[in-house]
């Protein structure tokens, strides 16, 4: 059965050279089994290649002979051939030359990320791996190049450097996140990219991804595989397709069959403009599968960006019920529960309802006053409280062979904090 490509990580590719200053590393390489996968922006200098349709208009070519001749063994005669009327077709608008040029262009937008990854063994053990993805240069100030990726690329990250010619590494620092669209941010300083002597380099120009049409062609641009900047052809295959995130979330995006792989995440889907309409997020796989690809839609980024810029988090009320589920009346029956509600499989570390007390086993049955009996009725009234508050929250609560009612008080937190690397 087909699922969406989950989180794994590709080895660094060694590097000629570093700068000489200081710098952190950047690069985790998750083509997300979540979508959020849901982006766009609109930012810095315009940097894009018009298309130019071919055409050969007022040409007349006198053709060399053809060898026709109008007799046995008589030479034949030059063909006089006009091809005034002749253009290009739709489908040679999109030239090796515009390609090129496009690559040529947003190649100085996209950079390769590296990072190192901490992780924990069998034994519970912190173990650093090295990841890889990519980033999108979206805005610039004075001091400062910010680059969009995806939280998940930068996700549990020790150490990030960026790369813009795939040699030359330069420290990244965070500015902010929201995990649950699947989008960070992080800047790299001017005057450290100065002293690595990295010059080229300009600032994303970004689409209207509402604009784009079935069967456009794009590009995809990224740190495919962890091996440095490459670029794919496709088209875009379908709008709007709600992939699932991490966080249990559905994001919407484009769907394109221009090839997406690890390490591309992050990265750059363009049109054949210069324009990023998306950021390459996800990648469908399983047997039969061929050709699916996701990218988060720039309008989506635009406005997570914005906020990140000028809050560095875009505020999530969080509970903290890593995993739960429903219980109809069904469930109920057959397991002998007390009430229909919420179970709670699994609590986040260091949430509110861990906090609070809730535990793995528990069924919520009322949040904030209200009567949930449905994950997804609770998952609508979360984001209604305001970040810092206490709500109560009434679960059963096995004890022994019958359960008792609890009313706890449970702060609503943030799902995103600033973090550093």
């Amino acid at each position: 059965m087909s699922e969406y490509e989950g989180y794994y990580y590709e080895p660094r590719r060694p590097k000629k050279k570093k700068s000489k200053g200081k710098f952190l590393a950047i690069g985790l390489t998750v083509v997300i089994a979540s979508g959020s996968l849901g982006v766009g922006i609109g930012f810095g200098s315009a940097m894009y290649t018009q298309i130019n349709s071919v055409s050969a208009a007022n040409v007349t070519e006198v053709m060399p002979p053809l060898g026709i001749s109008t007799g046995l063994f008589e030479p034949a005669e030059p063909v006089a051939v006009d091809v005034s009327a002749i253009t290009a077709s739709p489908l040679n608008t999109a030239s090796e030359a515009t390609v090129i040029s496009v690559i040529r262009e947003v190649s100085h937008s996209v950079v390769s990320i590296n990072t190192s990854i901490v992780q924990r063994d069998f034994f519970n053990r912190p173990v650093s791996r090295p990841g890889a993805g990519s980033g999108i240069i979206s805005d610039s100030d004075n001091e400062f190049i910010y680059i969009i990726t995806n939280y998940h690329v930068i996700e549990n990250a020790e150490s990030v450097e960026i790369s813009i010619d795939d040699f030359i590494s330069v420290a990244a620092m965070p500015v902010g996140s929201d995990r649950e669209s699947d989008i960070a941010v992080i800047r790299v300083s001017k005057a450290d990219m100065a002293a690595a002597g990295i010059s080229e380099y300009s600032v994303a120009t970004f689409g209207d991804a509402s604009l784009i049409e079935i069967g456009q062609t794009v590009i995809a641009l990224g740190n495919a595989m962890g091996q440095g900047q490459s670029a794919t052809l496709g088209i875009v295959s379908a709008k709007g397709r709600a992939i699932p995130t991490e966080f249990n979330t559905l994001v919407e995006t484009i769907q394109t069959d221009a090839a997406i792989n690890g390490g591309n995440s992050g990265g750059a889907l363009v049109n054949l403009k210069g324009e990023v309409i998306g950021i390459n997020t996800a990648k469908l796989q399983g047997l039969g599968v061929e050709g699916m690809g996701f990218a988060i839609p720039s309008n989506s980024v635009k406005e997570i960006f914005n906020e990140i810029m000028e809050r560095s988090t875009v505020q999530r009320p969080f509970l903290g019920i890593a995993v739960g589920a429903t219980i109809d009346e069904e469930l109920r029956v057959q397991n002998n529960l007390p009430a229909l509600g919420v179970f709670v499989a699994e609590v986040t570390r260091d949430s509110g309802a861990g906090a609070a007390g809730i535990r793995s086993g528990d069924i919520i049955t009322s949040f904030a006053g209200v009567n949930v009996f449905t994950i997804e009725e609770l998952s609508k009234l979360i984001p209604m409280q305001a970040v810092g508050t206490m709500v109560p929250v009434t679960v059963m609560r096995r004890d022994g062979n019958s359960y008792q009612e609890l009313t706890l008080n449970v702060e609503v937190r943030d799902a995103n904090t600033v973090r550093t690397f």
